[in-house]
């Protein structure tokens, strides 16, 4: 099962830099942390991701035996060489236990981004981070 878990993430990982943004009803890959395989992080866009207009996603943390998790924060963040750039703050909103509504997630520019997702779980900080392309 582990398997097709990360078969799966892999293949919608490429999803993420091959040039098309996601739509509204995708899935992000699955990422986990490092040091703990049954942390993991997937977003459901719940709008189309662009340039031009705001999007939304659902943030899905999934952690061992579904232990909750505090100080959710999310951003957005573009690598640019040796240098980057955020975004304005997303407006995160809580809806049931280690799950999130995002909005006013606004990407400026096309190009490789980063949804950076950081909590905090069992007095351990967490930092995930989910590649999403954004064409104009």
């Amino acid at each position: 099962m582990k398997a097709l878990i990360v078969a799966a993430s892999l293949l919608l990982s490429f999803s993420a830099f091959a040039g098309t943004s996601p739509k509204a009803g995708d899935k992000s890959a699955v990422v986990c942390a490092t040091d703990d395989a049954q942390t993991c992080v997937q977003l459901q866009f719940l709008a189309d991701v662009n340039s031009s207009s705001e999007s939304s996603f659902i943030v899905n943390i999934a952690t061992a035996n579904n232990a909750e998790i505090y100080n959710l924060k999310v951003d957005l963040w573009m690598k640019m060489g040796s240098h980057g750039h955020g975004s304005a703050p997303v407006e995160i909103e809580n809806t049931s236990a280690n799950v999130a509504k995002i909005t006013n997630a606004w990407f400026v520019m096309s190009g490789p981004w980063l949804i950076r997702v950081d909590f905090d779980l069992n007095g351990q900080h967490q930092h995930l981070e989910i590649p999403v392309y954004v064409a104009q």
